[in-house]
């Protein structure tokens, strides 16, 4: 390294002078930036990243250089903050303790930064550049260009896409709003005000990670989540794939190659609908579990093939807290590190039985993995005399009644999560192998995998992620006791979320060699040696061509959605939600219908709904009481709103907004519920700003004082 790279190194100055303009950025130009949010938001996120890139730098750089840099910085952020919300969870801290904390960590890493650049000292113990040589083997060149279209592509329709007007997402959301309305974090839970116990809502750290980015960019809430968050995290997975593809392939040009591949997979599988592959990824990414599936399930794989191969024990320790800290944003994402990671190591040492660098390597990781485990389920049991899989089930913060979390699974056949057989067995549903596009690759390759795993690491981790998660997942007595007794039945599909990683980066391995045999003849003839290093770039063009129809297909149904979307005020959205936000002061009751009823607690803290997406467990009612006769808690909030909006007597209504001591009522202005409701005594129109929604403010004294009509929608 030169002289002047020592005096002032290029990497930290940036890190440091981008890090300071982010700090006066939030700071002290909030209201100048008022209209330009995204600029705010942006200067949010360079103070989020700033301590894991430097990290990254640091210690990594002979795996992970270039923008490689970016979803590894990114992982080690967000589990680093991840893991320190934790314990502000457990004490019921304020958000603003939270954020003074992570300041000084934040504060700390740039002042780092300042200090490498200034100094010229290194950080980290660099090695020489075995590592970084082999992992920028063959430069990416014409590559780049399709990659990033590709990434951009997906990114846009990330953006401009509508989230789902009734998913899970408004769940977190309502959480992640509690965490800004003030207060202990997790002290009380965002729809009925209940008190949290021991649950898995005390160290969903990923939540509290999402109210900090919106406290400090000063962008609300939901903006932050579906305008920003969703599609940086979109950019940031495609890079993580990217950042895999190259620890294992060792050769830039092949990861983005693979990558290129990895995009298209999505972009010919979109739709509005959540449970499609492509649309999963373009809207849920925001979500705890769909988080550990595309953001750290790819380093945590690509730190254990660096350690593995290595043996460098910087890469044991990042592997270490990604395990730990996947744990802070969803228990599944262990549960498929864990089952990815334990494919791996047993080829691994089945290759290399002899070798004792690789049994204390695969037994450290393994170590490592059951103390995760070890140290909570040995504590919860002590604590609340319960296993520690019935506390995380019956506590989950997206779940109500552990039977019907349980059950719901096998009565909701069109979701094709699972399949049931006769004797009470049961399997994950074929349809994932059923898809061609992923059928063909996973067949395709496992010869090819087969093949180099005596001697290869990437062919051993794909080949014993594709293989055992296939096992667990669809032999059916392995399924079934995993589903009982490990993770429930309906999480076992999320089991097999490694498969699609797994084999479309050997699929493109597979593809990659080819054209590297085709093409090596025309090594050393002027013209056809061009020819042949542009012709990756051409397959990647030539089946991005063949893919538009099925990208038409696709996109169709989310502008569709969209403009419905829109026309409802769904999103963006009616101007009585954000009413609800600025207006609403103190804890308050709200019955609304089920779908306008959900979106309410992800914009207020103080709004309380009378149901929380209840109608979800009343369709399914009449199939899970069939199935475990006597064991279904019916959710009363959830039949008082089916009841009241769907035309009910005088007295019943009344009774329902008495038993649930309501204080406003949301209508659809114009519905013959809304003109009842306007000439009963007890109920006065408020003046708010919607023009498809009124809202009644509501004098239980008064109600049903004056006979009339009965309420329906």
């Amino acid at each position: 390294m030169g002289r002047a790279p020592n005096l002032l190194r290029i990497f930290e100055a940036a890190v440091a002078l981008s890090g300071a303009t982010a700090f006066v950025v939030v700071l002290f130009l909030r209201d100048v930036l008022d209209t330009l949010p995204g600029v705010m938001v942006a200067g949010a996120l360079v103070l989020f990243l700033a301590p894991g890139v430097l990290l990254a730098r640091w210690f990594l750089n002979d795996y992970f250089s270039g923008v490689a840099l970016a979803p590894v910085g990114f992982v080690i952020s967000a589990g680093g903050f991840g893991l320190l919300a934790v314990p502000m969870l457990v004490v019921q801290a304020s958000l603003e303790v939270y954020l003074w904390v992570s300041g000084v960590v934040v504060a700390a890493s740039l002042l780092a930064a300042a200090f490498g650049a200034s100094t010229g000292r290194r950080f980290g113990g660099q090695t020489g550049g075995g590592g970084v040589e082999r992992a920028a083997a063959g430069r990416g060149g014409i590559l780049w260009l399709p990659f990033l279209l590709l990434v951009g592509a997906l990114g846009y329709i990330a953006r401009i896409t509508s989230p789902s007007s009734y998913g899970d997402i408004w769940v977190y959301l309502a959480w992640v709003r509690e965490y800004l309305g003030g207060g202990g974090l997790a002290s009380a839970e965002p729809f009925f005000g209940g008190e949290v116990g021991l649950s898995r809502a005390r160290i969903n750290g990923w939540l509290v990670e999402q109210a900090a980015l919106s406290r400090v960019s000063g962008v609300d809430l939901v903006d932050v989540v579906f305008s920003y968050l969703n599609p940086f995290l979109v950019v940031v997975a495609l890079l993580g794939f990217y950042a895999l593809a190259r620890v294992l392939l060792k050769s830039e040009r092949a990861a983005l190659f693979c990558g290129c591949l990895y995009a298209l997979f999505f972009l010919v599988h979109l739709g509005q609908s959540r449970f499609t592959l492509g649309g999963e990824f373009i809207q849920r990414l925001p979500e705890d579990k769909v988080a550990t599936k595309f953001l750290f399930l790819p380093m945590a794989l690509a730190f254990a093939a660096a350690f593995l191969e290595g043996g460098k024990w910087r890469y044991f320790s990042l592997f270490a807290i990604a395990c730990c800290a996947v744990v802070a944003v969803h228990p599944i994402g262990f549960a498929i590190i864990g089952l990815s990671m334990a494919g791996f190591g047993v080829l691994h040492l089945a290759s290399n039985p002899r070798s004792r660098a690789s049994w204390g390597r695969v037994s450290a990781m393994g170590l490592a993995g059951l103390l995760v485990v070890a140290v909570p389920a040995a504590l919860v049991p002590l604590l609340t005399g319960q296993p520690l899989t019935d506390v995380l089930a019956d506590s989950d913060i997206n779940s109500g009644d552990p039977d019907v979390l349980r059950n719901m699974i096998f009565v909701s056949p069109e979701r094709a999560r699972i399949f049931e057989f006769a004797d009470g067995s049961y399997m994950m549903h074929p349809s994932l192998l059923l898809d061609p596009l992923l059928a063909v690759p996973f067949l395709a390759s496992i010869p090819f995998l087969l093949w180099r795993v005596q001697r290869s690491v990437a062919a051993q981790l794909l080949l014993g992620t594709m293989f055992l998660t296939t096992v667990a997942v669809y032999v059916p007595p392995v399924a079934t006791f995993l589903g009982d007794n490990v993770v429930l039945p309906g999480q076992l599909w999320r089991l097999a979320w490694p498969i699609p990683l797994a084999t479309l980066l050997a699929f493109g391995w597979l593809l990659w060699e080819a054209i590297r045999l085709a093409t090596a003849p025309l090594e050393g003839v002027r013209l056809l040696s061009h020819l042949s290093r542009v012709l990756p770039a051409l397959v990647v063009v030539v089946l991005a061509v063949v893919a538009v129809p099925w990208v038409s297909d696709g996109i169709e149904p989310i502008l569709d959605h969209k403009e419905t979307a829109r026309a409802a005020g769904f999103y963006p959205v009616d101007p009585l939600y954000p009413w609800f936000r600025d207006e609403i002061t103190s804890p308050t009751v709200v019955l609304a219908s089920d779908l306008l009823g959900a979106r309410i607690p992800g914009y207020s803290s103080e709004a309380n709904v009378v149901s929380r997406r209840g109608g979800l467990v009343l369709n399914a009612l009449p199939r899970l009481e069939k199935r475990v006769p006597g064991q279904i808690e019916v959710p009363r909030g959830a039949v008082d709103v089916r009841d009241f909006f769907a035309g009910t007597t005088i007295k019943t209504g009344v009774e329902i907004l008495r038993r649930n001591q309501v204080d406003y009522v949301m209508v659809t202005a114009g519905s013959p519920l809304d003109a009842s409701l306007d000439r009963l005594s007890g109920f006065q129109p408020t003046q708010e700003p919607s023009d498809r929604y009124n809202l009644y403010e509501v004098d239980l004294q008064k109600i049903g004082t004056v006979a009339s009509a009965a309420p329906s929608e």
